[in-house]
């Protein structure tokens, strides 16, 4: 008869097999295991890896372009020519993460937001895409997505963040330099940068077609004609009413004037169009053909007057955040790049893309 292995005997090796299983679990890093620091502040696995899958196309393409190799298992611990793909993410995501961690950082130290850990922004995460899915529920609107993915959350936020700082430095760093700011007004007014639009006087001349009441004899496919000819005429040098007189048809002439309050107002994108085209002629010179609802229309340049240089005081808000912004990048940039990075290799190099 077989003899049946004691019952404290089973429980202990049950206990064993669990005790190992549990030491296995603890032993393998979780989302908030550190795996380095910038400046003092600490990425956390979950975080690292949110910013790996980022780079990931990018690199994918990189060495798909320069090396002709496709996605595989093994590809991104391969070499090729001493180039590691999952190398090169994990070193793109570092310079990532500096640019990212910095402007944390300095958001931070001018008061601007709290906590910056990724365990603070997984929780936020939570709650918005709560808040979301209970609005849905409702029948209210969403403004965005139904749900964020996390990856398009954290650009959410801290594009937030980028607006704030930029904010801060325009509206205390920026406005203390006048003198620079001054300096800045020279350089790009010299340049000619700073130009006030010209003013354009020009002779619109428009002819309607068809329409369903039928006070117009024209059908859209011979105004269009028509309008050619007296395109041409006017590009040959013809006077308006010379042209129309010789095409026998009965045409709109009217002039408009376009200078630095015309650029001003906000216009439909058909208006844009025909500003540019605008912009673009000299005395004599005629317009491409435009088309609106029932009618066809041409524009000849008749005088150009230059609009000279804007004064500092009408530039002076522009410049100031030009200049705000091209010093916060330049502080961001050297910050980064000397950056005091503290890497956990037992975390770090475990990382690998999924």
């Amino acid at each position: 008869m077989k003899k049946r292995m004691p019952l404290f005997l089973v429980l202990l090796a049950a206990l064993f097999v669990v005790v190992i299983f549990l030491f296995k679990q603890s032993s393998r890093p979780d989302s908030y295991s550190e795996v380095l620091t910038i400046n003092g502040e600490p990425v956390v696995l979950g975080e690292f890896e949110m910013v790996l899958k980022d780079r990931v196309a990018e690199v994918y393409g990189y060495f798909h372009e320069t090396y002709g190799v496709e996605d595989r298992a093994e590809f991104w611990t391969t070499s090729f020519n001493g180039e590691i793909p999952i190398e090169m993410a994990k070193k793109k995501t570092l310079e990532k993460l500096k640019i990212i961690k910095t402007e944390q950082l300095l958001a931070k130290q001018y008061g601007l937001t709290g906590d910056v850990s990724y365990r603070s922004f997984k929780e936020k995460l939570a709650e918005e895409n709560e808040s979301r899915a209970e609005a849905v529920k409702k029948g209210q609107p969403v403004f965005g997505p139904r749900e964020y993915s996390e990856i398009a959350y954290f650009n959410h936020t801290h594009d937030k963040i980028k607006r704030l700082l930029l904010d801060y430095v325009a509206n205390h760093e920026a406005r203390a330099a006048s003198e620079a700011l001054y300096a800045k007004y020279e350089y790009m007014r010299k340049k000619g940068e700073l130009k006030k639009p010209d003013r354009i006087r020009t002779q619109v001349v428009e002819l309607a077609f068809g329409s369903e009441d039928g006070s117009s004899f024209l059908t859209r496919s011979a105004a269009m004609e028509t309008m050619n000819g007296i395109r041409s005429g006017l590009a040959g040098g013809k006077d308006a009413s010379e042209v129309v007189r010789q095409l026998a048809v009965n045409v709109s002439m009217k002039e408009r004037i376009f200078d630095e309050s015309t650029y001003a107002v906000d216009s439909s994108e058909e208006e844009e169009k025909v500003f540019a085209a605008v912009r673009k002629l000299k005395p004599g010179e005629v317009s491409e053909r435009f088309e609106t609802v029932g009618s066809v229309f041409v524009l000849q340049c008749t005088d150009r007057t230059p609009g000279g240089d804007l004064g500092f005081e009408d530039v002076q808000d522009r410049l100031k955040w030009k200049y705000a912004e091209e010093q916060l990048e330049k502080k961001v940039i050297e910050t980064a790049e000397n950056a005091h990075l503290v890497i956990h290799p037992k975390v770090y190099d475990e990382i690998a893309v999924r």
